[in-house]
């Protein structure tokens, strides 16, 4: 496949990618979807929904928290997922 730069990745890429880089990785480390999208400026809504899509495919887990906080970590599929895309 080779490296793509990260203007070419799609939306869910660039997600996995912001994921990866933050080393979300596992419940401890999880991160809100209001966390994620003030690190990448985006909005909230246009995130949950391309989490919503990563979930589904088995790329990312979710879980709520003590406090009923919704998280978000990387699984091992979508850590060689993300990382497929620049090898």
């Amino acid at each position: 496949m080779g490296y793509r730069g990260n203007e070419e990745l799609g939306e869910p890429e660039k997600i996995l990618l912001l994921m990866h880089n933050l080393s979300l990785v596992n419940r401890e480390i999880a991160w809100t979807s209001l966390e994620m999208a003030n690190n990448a400026s985006i909005s909230e809504n246009d995130l949950i929904s391309t989490l919503k899509q990563l979930e589904g495919r088995g790329y990312i887990r979710s879980f709520n928290d003590a406090d009923g906080a919704r998280k978000y970590y990387l699984t091992g599929m979508g850590i060689i997922k993300i990382s497929t895309e620049f090898t």
